[in-house]
């Protein structure tokens, strides 16, 4: 069988990209309901806030294009009339559109270019353009944002547009797993956004195009009928993330919930059907696609629970997508179906057995000590301790320095912290630290700040754990 990169006649590919686009055109309007119209008609956006989202659109779809007119047109030396046509083959418009449905709302405007013409060229139009990209474009331009910018951007909201930003607990939800005791429960992963249903229609934060897993879904099935995409890495990929979460989830003695509560989170829907399924970067045999898929599942898994990403699904996809071309040679090599899938999918298992056992063993760990506390420091000078520490918060850790007499804390100082401006800034003027100080004997029954909960929560658990450290509580 000859390998990719090939792509079908070129009217059949014109229609496939159109149905495409078709796909995007509900989850894009409701992207600009929900995070414009929406906080402008409950008073928490000006008009200009209101059209954000289509500005980030905008901007980013009209990056692609320049970009890539520019680089066919100097670079490759094409004519006017050669650039026109070679553009039109190329279906500019995709890297830019994917790219402002999944960065964080609140990414500035040149941000937003950079990032698209990071997407474009060094993505796309670097490897021969269409149909030759070892990488997904806009994850790539994805990840360059998040990497370079993230923090920047988190302390802008992140995100979260401006009505979430005064009304919800100040995180998405996977950003806000891990910030709760243990595995979680219903009321501290669900209950702050509403209910599972708010998670399938999409009413949560998250990027723009990511949250509504209802129109994914839509769009899946859509572009399954009109053989667009193809539905066993989808159907796959969110059946695996969902079976690795729900047998966690019953060791931990939570329910069915849970595993919903992950599959319905983070942009799994949106990167399952748009991203994983990009027919350039995508397996193109049978069994490639199965193994690819269930790989992702375990990948997406592993970096949610065992690494400082809660999302998880932009790195999968981007690892998995440099190992296409071994997945396809195992799906087109000689042989019966069942004997070519016995060994991978031996080695899938091993893993998600690996997998389980460490997440089981992390949580169980968990219980004894808040593993998004560290100290740094301890110094002893008469009968006072200095403690340096760090937690995690909403934006990134903390770094605290508490001093404590005779199991007392007497100064709680915020040396650096990478919060929300607006979250941090509530905090702040409710004087919490000192609420915290004055209350320290009482520490458990002191309420978190509501519309900054995870950073007023990240402060009064710095406390808890110093106090802990101390021998103070238990």
């Amino acid at each position: 069988m000859k390998m990719g990169p090939f792509l079908r006649h070129e009217n059949a590919t014109d229609k496939m990209m159109r149905n495409l686009f078709i796909a995007l055109m509900p989850i894009l309007i409701f992207g600009f309901y929900k995070n414009g119209i929406l906080p402008f008609l409950h008073g928490y956006a000006t008009i200009y806030g209101m059209l954000y989202p289509l500005l980030l659109v905008f901007v980013s779809v009209m990056t692609s294009y320049v970009s890539e007119y520019f680089f066919i047109r100097i670079l490759k030396g094409r004519s006017k009339e050669e650039t026109k046509k070679e553009l039109k083959q190329s279906f500019w418009i995709f890297p830019g559109l994917f790219l402002s449905l999944i960065v964080p709302y609140n990414t500035p405007l040149v941000l937003m270019a950079i990032a698209s013409f990071i997407a474009s060229i060094l993505g796309k139009m670097l490897y021969g353009g269409f149909g030759y990209n070892l990488f997904n474009p806009a994850l790539i331009g994805c990840l360059f944002l998040l990497t370079i910018y993230g923090a920047q951007i988190a302390t802008m909201g992140g995100y979260l547009n401006t009505e979430e930003i005064r009304v919800v607990s100040g995180a998405t939800p996977l950003a806000n797993v891990s910030l709760v005791d243990g595995i979680g429960t219903y009321e501290t992963l669900v209950e702050p956004y509403g209910t599972l249903a708010s998670f399938f229609l999409g009413t949560i934060p998250g990027a723009m195009g990511e949250t509504s897993a209802c129109l994914c879904l839509l769009a899946f099935f859509f572009l399954s009928y009109k053989r667009v995409i193809k539905w066993k890495i989808p159907t796959f990929y969110i059946g695996t993330v969902f079976l690795l979460t729900c047998i966690i989830g019953s060791m931990n003695g939570v329910g069915l919930w849970y595993p919903i509560f992950q599959v319905l989170s983070g942009g799994l829907f949106f990167g399952a059907v748009f991203m994983a399924t990009d027919p350039v970067t995508s397996p193109i045999t049978s069994i490639g696609q199965v193994l690819y898929a269930i790989l992702l599942g375990i990948l997406t898994v592993a970096f949610r629970y065992l690494s400082p990403l809660p999302e998880g699904v932009l790195t999968s996809i981007l690892t998995m997508n440099l190992f296409v071309p071994i997945l396809d040679k195992i799906g087109s090599s000689r042989g019966n179906a069942s004997k070519k899938m016995a060994l991978p999918l031996f080695i899938c298992c091993f893993f998600s057995f690996l997998l389980i056992r460490q997440v089981v063993g992390k949580y169980t760990k968990t219980e004894e000590r808040d593993s998004n506390f560290s100290v740094v420091s301890e110094e002893k000078n008469g009968n006072q301790t200095t403690y340096i520490v760090m937690q995690k918060g909403n934006g990134g850790l903390i770094q605290s320095k508490l001093t404590l007499e005779d199991g007392k804390v007497l100064s709680f100082q915020v040396l650096e912290e990478h919060e929300t401006d607006a979250y941090y800034q509530m905090v702040m003027d409710a004087n919490y630290i000192d609420t915290l100080l004055k209350k320290q004997n009482q520490i458990e029954e002191v309420d978190t700040i509501s519309g900054a909960t995870i950073s007023s929560k990240a402060l009064k658990k710095t406390m808890i754990n110093v106090l802990k450290e101390a021998g103070v509580l238990k």
